[in-house]
């Protein structure tokens, strides 16, 4: 994002900067493309993939640029992505970056200006679209008479492949595995292919159930007392359900197929298949060559999974194991096993987390033997590429790992843009094992390494990405065919980038769609507007919504969670939500936590809540509530914490909630005064 701001001139369209052609032209071919220098009157820093094209005193991004003069009187402001040819620049340079401009004078937005200077600016550099994503995009494996897909393309504009987003370091192993599955997916019926992949002739997935004899000793489990479910890769041991038994079977196999194609260079196989399609030609069809050289993937062994039937057995199993009894799962080094327990709500997350694990320390040439990873220091990247796995969605043909929209960057998303709270790289970094297990702020820890695992593969920046592989193999002791970088990534770069790569703006939703309704949406500290949030489909299942400081209203809300009633957490800060939102509140009757403050909502917003008994805290502040509000509230049952500052409730009123709800924590919002 690049500030300009003038001066010494009452009109902004008069602002004197020059082209801003020139301008990126002179950057980009100066240096490499990484530093301008000091020509003319403006400032200009503008980011384009791993380039930083800069002109006159550029600082931060986000930050005001400044030229020399009087007052300032405008500022213009380039969001987003360009990408920049060589017809347009007279090199080879290429950046693949998208263009959007506004003019803001004084507190108001020119559009009129912005859409002219958009139209010279794109105008000027022969705009050549081309998507961005911030997400890997991998292959599931199909029925034999499942539908060729669209991914079986060999090249799309609108995904990133792993062996793509790794770089020139990316083998011709890799390359050829995924064309292996890219040709699985244009004739998923191919026997040829099938063999090779170890997949089933019929159906996409094959398992074998039987009563269970072989569990291991230290489970304690009497023969014939739980089952034993077979697949291509795992042996799951299991006291739960038989339906249950079978979805997480089949999860494991479907993500055991996605990390291999992710971490290729990782897998233990990755020699083999390399081995086997060295002599593939460039024009030489996968079938075609499989056809004449015929072959099979092996793996050494199966993976181990346990499977409890409920929370009590499983802790049960794990013993006096530490932090057991908060843990849903379990992955266990001394005994090479993951462990999980059955429930009625399917919990993929933790089992794809724990999977993760299991996965770099036994489908891998791991030379740890019975030492763990990263005792000294680094212990972060071990739980940050495993919460990293929790973004894994599954489509109906293909997957894709990372993404603006995970879980996990909802609530980092939050902690730091809304909270403030960072955990610089040199702190996590120096955390083994054991002092990180041993901190008091462990959630925390876990959530900032998650944050930068995601930042580092999800940014855009190849180099980024290849160290993370590298620390990866170091770490499990992998012999790989992946660099070992032994040089520490510019930690505080990272620390300074770490609230851009969160705070996503229109330009990112739009590039990065998604087509699959989320749980959990944090979008304060964005600039998202209305626009933006268009791309977002209806979400029924929102437990958590956060808008907070969003120019949005009524109608966004509503398209957004068309049925509120699973919503616990609601922020609507400072939106532009009105009285026209109570029909809407008054069926959101499962929030716990409410936040309407500096909206123009009033009293009937209350009475809309007067069937959300569950409410513990609820925001007010600036609103237009009066006292007709006290009662209702008083009348909240489970309420913890009210602020109505900045309202019309009367000092009577306040006074009332603070003794007739002795309970309450009534104001605790410290507000400045001018």
């Amino acid at each position: 994002m690049v500030d300009y701001v003038g001066h010494g001139t009452q009109n902004p369209a008069e602002i004197p900067c020059p082209p801003v052609a020139s301008c990126f032209q002179s950057a980009v071919l100066e240096s490499g493309g990484r530093q301008g220098q000091q020509n003319g009157p403006c400032s200009l820093q503008f980011n384009a993939d791993e380039y930083v094209m800069q002109k006159v005193k550029a600082n931060t991004s986000g930050e005001t640029r400044r030229c020399p003069g009087a007052e300032a009187v405008g500022r213009l402001k380039i969001v987003g992505r360009v990408k920049i040819t060589a017809h347009s620049l007279g090199s080879q340079a290429s950046f693949n970056r998208f263009a959007a401009i506004r003019l803001l004078y004084g507190r108001q937005a020119l559009q009129g200006v912005t859409v002219f200077l958009a139209a010279c600016f794109i105008v000027s550099l022969d705009l050549d679209c081309a998507r961005a994503v911030d997400r890997t995009t991998l292959f599931l494996p199909l029925a034999p008479d499942a539908v060729p897909s669209r991914a079986a393309r060999s090249e799309a504009d609108d995904v990133l492949y792993a062996d793509v987003a790794f770089g020139e370091g990316a083998s011709r192993g890799w390359k050829g595995y995924r064309r292996l599955w890219q040709a699985h997916h244009a004739d998923p019926a191919n026997s040829v292919i099938r063999r090779f992949l170890g997949l089933p002739l019929e159906g996409n997935f094959e398992s074998t159930a039987k009563r269970g004899r072989s569990a291991p000793s230290w489970l304690r489990w009497k023969p014939g007392s739980y089952a034993q479910v077979d697949t291509a890769h795992f042996t799951l041991h299991s006291k739960a359900d038989r339906e249950s038994s079978m979805r997480v079977a089949e999860d494991l196999e479907r993500c055991y197929w996605i990390w291999t194609q992710m971490f290729f260079p990782l897998w233990e196989s990755n020699a083999q298949v390399s081995l086997a399609l060295k002599e593939m030609g460039d024009d030489e069809t996968v079938v075609s060559f499989l056809e004449r050289s015929p072959q099979r993937i092996t793996t050494r062994r199966k993976l181990r999974v346990v499977l409890c039937s409920n929370a009590d057995e499983y802790r049960k199993v794990l013993g006096a194991t530490p932090g057991v009894e908060l843990s849903t799962g379990f992955y266990s080094d001394k005994y090479k096993t993951v462990l999980l327990f059955a429930s009625a709500q399917d919990d993929p997350a933790t089992r794809r987390h724990e999977l993760v694990h299991q996965l770099f320390r036994e489908a891998t040439r791991s030379g740890l033997g019975r030492n763990m990873p990263a005792n000294d220091e680094g212990f972060w990247l071990i739980e940050g590429i495993a919460g990293y796995f929790e973004s894994l969605h599954l489509g109906t043909d293909s997957a894709t790992v990372g993404g603006w929209d995970s879980s996990r960057l909802q609530f980092a998303r939050y902690r730091l843009l809304v909270g403030g709270d960072s955990m610089p790289m040199e702190e996590l970094q120096q955390d083994g094992r054991e002092s990180a297990q041993a901190r008091s702020d462990i959630a925390r820890w876990y959530a900032h390494a998650i944050l930068r695992t995601h930042q580092l593969l999800d940014g855009g920046n190849k180099p980024d990405r290849r160290w993370v592989y590298g620390r990866l193999a170091a770490h499990y002791r992998i012999k790989s065919e992946v660099a070992v970088d032994t040089q520490r990534l510019e930690w505080d770069a990272l620390d300074r980038s770490v609230r851009s790569f969160l705070a996503i703006d229109d330009m990112h939703l739009m590039e990065n769609r998604i087509s699959y309704p989320m749980k959990q949406l944090c979008l304060a500290g964005c600039e998202v507007t209305e626009a933006g949030l268009q791309t977002i489909p209806a979400s029924p299942s929102l437990k958590w919504l956060d808008l907070a400081r969003l120019p949005i209203g009524n109608a966004a809300v509503q398209r957004l969670a068309p049925d509120p009633e699973k919503l616990q957490q609601l922020n609507l800060e400072a939106t532009r939500i009105d009285p026209g939102l109570g029909a809407w509140l008054q069926r959101a009757k499962n929030l716990n936590e409410v936040d309407l403050s500096w909206t123009t909502v009033g009293d009937a917003a209350i009475e809309s809540l007067r069937d959300a008994a569950k409410i513990t805290t609820l925001w007010m502040t600036g609103t237009q509530i009066s006292d007709q509000s006290v009662n209702p509230i008083l009348e909240m049952p489970v309420l913890k914490s009210v602020d109505v500052q900045r309202t019309n409730v009367s000092a009577a009123g306040v006074q009332r909630l603070q003794t007739v709800g002795s309970r309450l924590d009534v104001n605790p919002l410290q507000l400045r005064t001018e």
